[in-house]
């Protein structure tokens, strides 16, 4: 019993630290505003950014389960793919890397303003020090 708790603890230790990071929020079209940074759940395996040009509108967010089903025909390499007239669907696989601009383009160095309210995310487990006898001392 034991050594299964101490399995499934540690299973959730690696989950934890190998977690995707992604942006998330709504935005307009037109607005260079970053949104804030999500540490994403053990399934979404990518960062996605869906423009609307119907509603004006960008949505960046962790993959979703229904969206991890269908990923190679969405997504079949990094970057941005047109889907309608209206849609367009962007995807990547590294920590804060679904940030492109209303036209599928990606932004260039500096041209993201930070939003005063974005929350800033929580730090990865590997980036925390944690105390030790010797630093008590």
């Amino acid at each position: 019993m034991t050594a299964k708790i101490g399995f499934l603890l540690i299973l959730a230790v690696i989950s934890t630290v190998s977690a995707l990071r992604c942006f998330e929020g709504t935005v307009a079209l037109d607005s260079n505003d970053q949104t804030s940074k999500k540490e994403c759940g053990g399934m979404s395996n990518y960062c996605i950014q869906r423009i609307d040009k119907k509603t004006k509108e960008m949505r960046r967010e962790c993959s979703s389960w229904s969206d991890e089903h269908s990923m190679e025909e969405k997504c079949p390499m990094t970057g941005c793919h047109f889907q309608t007239k209206d849609s367009t669907f962007c995807c990547c696989q590294f920590d804060e890397c679904n940030e492109w601009k209303g036209d599928g383009t990606e932004f260039k160095a500096g041209e993201t303003s930070s939003k005063s309210k974005a929350v800033p995310s929580a730090p990865k487990l590997g980036d925390v020090i944690m105390p030790t006898a010797a630093t008590q001392k």
